[in-house]
């Protein structure tokens, strides 16, 4: 039996915990033994323990000594044959203590982003990064995109570094049945049966693009005022100020009425099946799995042209790609998109649709994952025959 040992920031919903929980839950079990070491913080702690994952509560987004004891102390017990690490802070901690224990190393870059720091946080991270490239055995990109931009790391190769997309279940999602009426009764928003409804799920932090959602929202009701915007999603405690300036803005454009943040949900899925269009306004992206999500469940997609969307959209034959970070481009984009007749949409849904099951597949992301833990295995035994 190998043991895996994944470390991760957060258990709070979004793109890294479901890449984790997906992947987990597809492991052969009679070959693999998961254990997790992340932060008690979301719904994805009890969704880890539901599958049989043993789990230890850390702290990685804070720099603490502590953390890094415990996790050496952990990783001594537990012996793990590969540690895989998720993330800025858990690929700190990990990569340094897999690296006293000579355990072999992958990490997955969930969003390679450093643009947007200032000009001396980049250098400093950009010399972090280069360091731990230096110990860390394998590098996944879960898209090529984020692997091209992480050329900026110079030892970060084609030899140890691999693009894994992420993926979903298509099938499941295809099958998950939903009543409109029923999910909209269950939010609060009955009321909103008739309208054409907008949505996006989205953690409420500045790379997400959220005030320029709302902005260009605001825009576009002033033209089009059917439609309404559900925001699934919360925020971490970091981005507090962040979510208080949402909900002045939603205060101040007088959004109240054709607006609602529901927080962290469940049942994102289904709501996401709601929808008449899906949107995404971030700044930066990784490969987001609620655009995968959208476009498995034939829900025309509009999104900012970043990597990571347009890793996925490619073109308008799939989407809508707008410009970032402009509140102009997202409005013409949706009343674009609300314009299209109901063939252009469909068109475009079943291209989206097929695209994201031939290239997006869960299955093909945990058959590719495996290998390669297998190949880091193989690879450890020959340098080390004893």
């Amino acid at each position: 039996m190998k043991k895996i040992c994944h470390i991760s920031g957060t258990t709070l919903p979004g793109g890294g915990p479901e890449h984790i929980y997906q992947l987990s839950k597809r492991l052969n079990r009679s070959e693999w033994d998961v254990i997790i070491c992340t932060s008690k913080d979301g719904l994805y702690w009890d969704k880890f323990n539901s599958i049989g994952i043993k789990t230890y509560n850390l702290v990685f987004r804070k720099l603490l000594l502590s953390s890094l004891f415990k996790l050496f102390f952990i990783l001594k017990k537990e012996k793990p044959d590969i540690v895989h690490t998720h993330g800025k802070g858990p690929g700190l901690y990990g990569r340094i203590v897999g690296k006293i224990l000579n355990i072999p190393v992958i990490h997955t870059y969930h969003g390679f982003h450093y643009e947007n720091l200032s000009k001396l946080k980049q250098c400093l991270y950009l010399a972090i990064e280069s360091f731990l490239a230096l110990i860390t055995t394998h590098h996944i990109f879960v898209s090529n995109g984020e692997r091209d931009r992480a050329r900026v790391i110079k030892l970060v190769d084609e030899e140890n570094s691999t693009a894994i997309h992420n993926g979903v279940d298509c099938e499941y999602i295809e099958n998950l049945h939903i009543e409109r009426e029923a999910i909209l009764q269950s939010i609060g928003y009955l009321s909103w049966e008739n309208n054409s409804l907008i949505g996006t799920i989205s953690r409420l932090s500045p790379e997400k693009g959220i005030i320029n959602l709302l902005l260009a929202f605001h825009k576009i009701i002033q033209k089009k005022k059917n439609l309404r915007l559900i925001i699934i999603g919360g925020y971490p405690e970091e981005h507090k100020n962040y979510y208080l300036m949402i909900k002045r803005l939603i205060e101040e454009k007088g959004l109240s009425e054709h607006v609602c943040i529901l927080g962290y949900r469940r049942d994102a899925l289904k709501i996401i099946k709601c929808l008449d269009i899906y949107i995404s306004a971030s700044l930066s992206e990784g490969l987001p799995i609620s655009i995968l999500e959208a476009c498995a469940s034939k829900i025309p997609t509009i999104a900012t042209d970043i990597c990571g969307n347009k890793d996925i959209l490619c073109n308008s034959v799939f989407g809508s790609l707008v410009k970032p970070n402009s509140t102009v481009s997202l409005a013409e984009g949706v009343i674009k998109m609300v314009q299209l007749s109901q063939t252009e949409r469909e068109v475009m849904t079943r291209n989206a649709h097929s695209r994201i099951k031939n290239h997006f597949s869960v299955n093909a992301m945990v058959n590719k994952t495996t290998q390669l833990y297998s190949l880091v295995l193989y690879s450890k035994q020959a340098h080390n025959p004893n």
